[in-house]
Parts: structure tokens; C-alpha cells; sequence
């Protein structure tokens, strides 16, 4: 059996957030082919179903979340991170859905910087981001903090807790 990850890992699946390895299993269900490997996944934000992957496929896009070295080191450069200057709305959501599909918390903490800019930039607008720049923030912000909180071993409440100071400062 040839995989690139273990039962009990913590992944991050484009089309299902962070996921839970529970279980590597040549062909689960009735109707899949006798001799595939699936790694049996389930979202850690919605526990109600069961996600199949196939072990094999190079085109589907997991990766391994980062270690707490690796959180560390994400934390300790957020300074450094340039937000994304775009004035014009539309390709500003077209920079943010490239950011968020790089599947990358660098990119996460960048979406993130910069929705805070624009914000701090209009401090008396009623409505300083769009509903749909406010649900891609909250997208960013939901897998950083998830995966953040598993690789310093805490809940995601109190990652978020930790890393708005870091927003904060670094703006």
C-alpha cells in the first residue's frame, strides 16, 4: 500500500478544508474499483460526512499541515507579509480566490492583512468590505486559525485569540 499520508493525520483537502485521516482502506464501498487505496477523511468543520480520496491521485490536491516549527515561523514573518493593493473590487476578489486556492497559509495571513488594511483605511465607511470579501476573509481566517491551533496543540478560539495581536501589530 503506497500513500503519502497516515491514518490519524491532519490534512489539508482543497474541497474539504482541514481533514482528519480516519482510516486507509482498499476499496471501501461496494462499487469502487478491488484494487484502490481511499484515504477515508472527514472535515474537522463538519462532522457529517465521510470524504473518499483516492490514494493514488496525483491530481488532487492534500497537503501536509504545518508542524509547530513551521506555525512558528508563519507567525514570527506575518510582519513581513505585503497585503494585496488593488483598488478595483473585482480584481481584488479575483486576487483573494487566487490566494485562497494556493491552499497556503501564507496566502491566508495576506488575505487577511489585507482585508484589515482596508478596513483601518476607511475607519467612517458604514460598509468598508463586500459581503463576499468579508466570506473569503472568514474562509482565510477559518482554515488558518484551525490549522494554526493543531500544530500549537491548542482550540481554535484560542489561536485566534493569539494571532489577532499579530494582525494587529502588523498592519
Amino acid at each position: 500500500m503506497d500513500q503519502r499520508f497516515q491514518k490519524d493525520e491532519y490534512v489539508f483537502y482543497a474541497s474539504g478544508g482541514i481533514c482528519k485521516i480516519l482510516d486507509i482502506q482498499v476499496s471501501p464501498l461496494d462499487g469502487m474499483p478491488a484494487d484502490q487505496t481511499y484515504y477515508i477523511m472527514q472535515s474537522i468543520h463538519d462532522k457529517s460526512g465521510v470524504i473518499y480520496v483516492p490514494a493514488s491521485n496525483e491530481t488532487i490536491y492534500m497537503r501536509r499541515l504545518l508542524d509547530r516549527e513551521g506555525a512558528e515561523a508563519l507567525l514570527s514573518g506575518i510582519r513581513e507579509v505585503e497585503p494585496i493593493i488593488e483598488p478595483n473590487g473585482k480584481v481584488l476578489r479575483t486576487k483573494y480566490l487566487d490566494a485562497m486556492h494556493t491552499h497556503e497559509p501564507i496566502e491566508w495571513v495576506r488575505i487577511i492583512k489585507t482585508a484589515n488594511r482596508r478596513k483601518n483605511e476607511f475607519p467612517n465607511r458604514i460598509q468598508r468590505l463586500s459581503e463576499g470579501e468579508r466570506d473569503l476573509v472568514a474562509r482565510a481566517k477559518s482554515f488558518l486559525y484551525a490549522e494554526l491551533a493543531l500544530a500549537f496543540e491548542i482550540t481554535e478560539k484560542e489561536m485566534a485569540e493569539r494571532i489577532e495581536s499579530y494582525f494587529e501589530d502588523a498592519i
